[in-house]
């Protein structure tokens, strides 16, 4: 191989330059094993992305990284070089909505999960793959205006080292079919048609919120409002100089026909067979009845709490901040969006154990409104927190 070669790509062409670094060339390749890679030795002007190697590693510099970044291993490389190319990729396709999001094939149609930190959806694409499935990506996926996804034949890639909570099962498919790794990361090359190619295209199934609780027993699927899934994917895309009424237009229609589910489990394995059964049997329709039974604290109204009665903050109660809304995710697993009132109610009572009558004078006060109608919301607000298991009376 020649010192410095210029490589191309479907989609993107003569686009990257590797400099003295003939195991970055090979590690790439290999990472891509869903988009055809050639090269050729380097000629002319260098392509925007480019990488060489130095006493201290490798240096990449890119339109991304005007000013250079190192990296110390070709693993490294690689991962820092695929999320430039992949990116590229999107931004060279108008007509596609980049989705940072993994997505596999579960009878002919894409399940696609938005990114949430430390969920493990590269975990579960994995997973999925070592259960059978067809992968299409663990991180990027294309959406064409007609509501298809579009694949870009990148392997998954794995955060090093593996939990040992892992099924055996999965840990063994992960070392037989380990590409470019690392002490911090390890590609995984499905093999024969695991992984589908690159610009290869399959209409979209479901989108599945993740939530990893390790203390879980056995994995559960619950059906979610599709306002939920609209919200994760308006956070989770790579169109960010889009204007809000142009990705509305784009997500809204998708998410009035998709399933919005939410799958919580502790072992990724065991969580691809519940959610395939349960999308095998009949994935719910928006809203609506289906493999998971919704839960969530609004779909019944308790009656107001009694005013004088104290109330605590229940420690179990997950609190996920999204712009200026709120969200908590119950015991039981259930989704709740909080208003203004909602917000200040569980903020006080995370502070203070409080009474709905002592809650009430304080928004009120806050609010400048009239105090007997604002205690009186905040008592049924605090019946549905208590109902949801978020909030715990105090003698």
């Amino acid at each position: 191989m020649a010192d410095a070669v210029d490589l191309s790509l479907p989609g993107l062409g003569r686009c990257l330059r590797v400099q003295q670094a003939p195991e970055v060339v090979g590690a790439l390749t290999q990472a891509l094993p869903g988009w055809p890679v050639s090269m050729a030795p380097a000629r002319g002007l260098a392509p925007a992305i480019r990488l060489r190697r130095t006493p201290a590693g490798y240096l990449q510099r890119s339109p991304q990284l005007p000013r250079g970044l190192v990296l110390p291993t070709p693993a490294s490389a690689v991962c820092s070089l695929v999320a430039d190319l992949g990116g590229d990729r999107l931004a060279r396709a108008p007509d596609q909505l980049g989705l940072h999001a993994a997505s596999v094939e579960v009878e002919g149609r894409l399940v696609l999960f938005p990114e949430s930190h430390r969920a493990g959806k590269s975990t579960l694409a994995v997973a999925f793959a070592a259960a059978g499935f067809r992968l299409f990506g663990d991180d990027v996926l294309g959406l064409t205006v007609d509501g298809e996804g579009v694949a870009l034949g990148i392997a998954p890639r794995l955060r090093l080292p593996l939990p040992e909570t892992l099924a055996p099962e999965l840990s063994d498919y992960a070392e037989a079919h380990a590409g470019p790794a690392d002490a911090r990361y390890r590609f995984v090359l499905p093999g024969g048609e695991g992984l589908a190619a690159h610009g290869e295209s399959a209409p979209l199934g479901a989108l599945v919120l993740l939530e990893r609780d390790d203390a879980m027993a056995a994995p559960e699927v619950l059906a979610l409002r599709p306002g939920e899934g609209l919200q994760q994917l308006l956070t989770q895309h790579f169109a960010h100089h889009t204007a809000p009424e142009a990705l509305m237009a784009r997500l809204l229609p998708l998410m009035r026909r998709l399933p919005c589910l939410l799958l919580r489990y502790a072992e990724p394995l065991a969580a691809v067979r519940c959610l395939a059964d349960a999308l095998r049997r009949d994935t719910p329709a928006p809203g609506g009845e289906g493999p998971a039974r919704e839960r969530t604290a609004l779909a019944e109204t308790p009656p107001p709490v009694e005013p004088r009665r104290r109330w605590a903050a229940s420690p179990g109660g997950r609190v996920y901040p999204l712009g200026d809304e709120l969200f908590l995710i119950d015991p039981d697993g259930g989704i709740h969006r909080l208003n203004a009132t909602g917000q200040a109610v569980w903020r006080l009572l995370g502070e203070e154990p409080l009474c709905g009558a002592e809650l009430g004078e304080l928004l009120a006060a806050h609010f400048t409104a009239p105090v007997a109608p604002v205690t009186q919301d905040v008592c049924r607000w605090l019946a549905q927190l208590a109902q949801a298991g978020l909030v715990t009376a105090v003698e």
